[in-house]
């Protein structure tokens, strides 16, 4: 991968290697490896990048950017940005990726956990296994929510005093 960093400067075979080891490790978390090239690429890039930026830094195709540019939107890692008089539009790392992310943990938890319990008033006896495993996971999710929430708070008040 020997592209431009979107300025028309080279990637350095360090950013290369960086960049595609975002892309790997992205893709053990179901997104593909392309899209996790492009949230490094995003990650260091200077400004906003194309759709043509992006495809001629990562030598990719310009229809691949696009197909998982739109999950990296939806995921919340990217931002779309549009500039008055231009119609092409950019994409930048959501400057508030991480908490984001963490907002997306709670939101499934709390969705986990509703389905766990409409699971236990189905699951009739208390003795049950299905009851004990749902009982548990009632509590995991409680758990858990009580982490990411605490953990999103000191987030916020960390970012306040940068």
């Amino acid at each position: 991968m020997a592209g431009t960093d979107g300025d028309g400067g080279t990637i350095s075979p360090e950013m290369q290697q960086f960049i595609e080891s975002v892309g790997q490790y992205f893709e053990r978390y179901a997104l593909p490896r392309i899209g996790g090239r492009i949230l490094g690429l995003l990650l260091v890039a200077p400004r906003e990048l194309s759709l043509d930026d992006i495809a001629t830094a990562l030598q990719v195709s310009r229809a691949s950017v696009s197909t998982n540019i739109r999950l990296i939107l939806v995921i919340g890692l990217g931002q779309l940005v549009t500039r008055p008089g231009d119609r092409r539009d950019y994409y930048r790392f959501s400057p508030r990726a991480w908490e984001q992310g963490l907002e997306a943990d709670i939101e499934g938890t709390v969705a986990l956990r509703r389905l766990a319990e409409r699971g236990l008033a189905a699951a009739q006896q208390s003795e049950s296994v299905a009851h004990q495993h749902l009982a548990e996971l009632v509590e995991f999710c409680d758990f858990v929510l009580e982490d990411r929430r605490t953990s999103l708070e000191r987030w916020r008040k960390r970012k306040e005093q940068t």
